[in-house]
C-alpha cells in the first residue's frame, strides 16, 4: 500500500473480528514500530505482547472491557532510565516522544496489512503493572490494541490547515520555479580552490575532499556525514607549521557551528586552533589528529574512535564523550567542563571508574 493511501485509510479501530493474527503478523508489526526515529537513536520502547487470550482477559477492570477482544494487545512502555542518566531531566520527554512515534509506524503498518487500532491511554497504571509484572524500569505510556475491523470505518471529519497551522514568514505561492539544483549522489571537491567560502545549510552528506583549498572558510548547519578528507586545506593563513602533516587535512583555526561529521573519517587531519561549536563527530573516527588550542563546544563524540590525538591545551566544554575510545593520545593541560564521560575509555581504561577509584583511594 502506498503511503498516502496508509495514511488516509488508517482509522481508530475499537471493534474486532476474531481472526488471530500470527507471529509473522505480529512481527511485521513491530519492526514497523521499530523503524520510528528515536532521541540519540536509543530506541527507549518496550513492547509487551497479549496475544493468548487468558492474559489478555486480565484487563478488564484495568481498562475498557473491548480491549482485551482484539487479537492482540502491546503494552507499549519506555525504558527511559538510559537517555535521562545521560542527559538528565531536559530528556524526561525524550522517551515518550520516541514511543508515540512507534505507535504511529505501528499503526499505519496495520492500516498497509488491512488491519486497525487504537492507542488507549486510559488504564489503571498501577494494576496494568502488577497483572503483567512489569519490570520498574519499564513504565507503560499506553495500550494497543489490533486486529480485524469488525465493520467499515468511515473518515471523521478533520479540522481546515488555516485551523491548525500558521506560517511565520515568506513562503513559496504555487507556480514559483524552484531555482534548487538537484541533490547530487556525491559532492566531489577535488584539487579546487575555494578560498574564503561560506557554508550555511548545506548538505555535503559523503562529500570527498581532496587537494581542496578552503582557507577561511566557515561551516554553519552543514551535513558532513560520512565526508572524507584528503589532502585538503582549511588553514586561514596563520603562522601554523604544518610541514609535518603535508598530505593531510588542515582544519587550522577553521571555524564549525552545528555541523553534522557523524561517522566521518579524519586521518592526519591538523586542527589546531580550530573552534567546533554544536557539532555531531558521533562514530567518527580521528587518527593522528592535531587538536591542540582547539576549542569545543556541545560536540558529540559519541563511540567515536581517537587515535594518536594530540589535544594539548584544548577545551571541551557541555560536550559528550559517552562511550569514546581514546587511544596513544596527548591531553596535557586539557580543560574538560560539563561533560558526559559516561563508558569513555583512555588506553582501555574506563575514566569514569578511575575517577571514582582515585577519589575512594584520596578520601580512605
Amino acid at each position: 500500500m502506498e503511503l498516502q493511501k496508509a495514511l488516509e485509510s488508517r482509522r481508530s479501530t475499537r471493534a474486532f473480528t476474531e481472526r488471530k493474527l500470527t507471529r509473522a503478523e505480529i512481527e511485521k508489526l513491530l519492526r514497523a514500530a521499530t523503524l520510528a526515529p528515536s532521541a540519540c537513536n536509543m530506541q527507549s520502547w518496550y513492547f509487551y505482547v497479549l496475544a493468548d487470550e487468558a492474559e489478555r482477559a486480565k484487563l478488564k477492570g484495568i481498562c475498557a472491557d473491548w480491549i482485551a477482544s482484539a487479537p492482540v494487545v502491546f503494552i507499549v512502555c519506555t525504558d527511559r532510565n538510559g537517555i535521562v542518566s545521560r542527559f538528565g531531566s531536559r530528556a524526561e520527554k525524550f522517551p515518550v516522544q520516541d514511543t508515540a512515534l512507534a505507535m504511529e509506524n505501528l499503526l499505519l503498518k496495520a492500516a498497509d496489512m488491512g488491519l486497525g487500532g487504537c492507542i488507549i491511554g486510559a488504564y489503571k497504571q498501577e494494576e496494568c503493572t502488577k497483572a503483567f509484572n512489569i519490570p520498574e524500569n519499564h513504565r507503560i505510556v499506553a495500550l494497543l490494541p489490533v486486529g480485524e475491523p469488525a465493520r467499515e470505518i468511515p473518515a471523521t471529519e478533520r479540522k481546515p490547515l488555516a485551523e491548525v497551522s500558521s506560517y511565520i514568514g515568506a513562503v513559496p505561492e504555487d507556480g514559483e520555479a524552484d531555482t534548487r539544483k538537484p541533490e547530487a549522489k556525491q559532492t566531489q571537491f577535488r584539487h579546487t580552490s575555494l578560498p574564503a567560502a561560506l557554508f550555511e545549510g548545506v548538505n555535503m552528506r559523503d562529500a570527498v575532499f581532496d587537494g581542496v583549498d578552503m582557507s577561511n572558510a566557515a561551516f554553519r548547519d552543514v551535513d558532513m556525514s560520512n565526508a572524507v578528507f584528503g589532502d585538503a586545506d582549511f588553514d586561514p593563513g596563520e603562522d601554523e607549521n604544518i610541514e609535518e602533516a603535508e598530505g593531510a587535512v588542515n582544519f587550522s583555526g577553521a571555524k564549525f557551528c552545528g555541523v553534522n561529521m557523524a561517522t566521518a573519517a579524519f586521518d592526519g587531519a591538523v586542527m589546531t586552533r580550530s573552534r567546533l561549536n554544536h557539532c555531531s563527530l558521533e562514530e567518527s573516527v580521528l587518527t593522528d589528529v592535531r587538536m591542540a588550542g582547539a576549542k569545543l563546544y556541545d560536540i558529540d563524540l559519541d563511540g567515536g574512535d581517537l587515535s594518536g590525538v594530540n589535544m594539548v591545551g584544548a577545551r571541551i566544554q557541555c560536550s559528550n564523550l559517552y562511550g569514546a575510545s581514546v587511544k596513544n593520545c596527548c591531553f596535557a593541560e586539557t580543560h574538560l567542563e560539563n561533560c558526559d564521560i559516561d563508558g569513555l575509555t583512555i588506553d582501555d581504561v574506563n575514566v569514569k571508574e578511575a575517577i571514582e577509584a582515585y577519589l575512594k583511594a584520596k578520601a580512605e
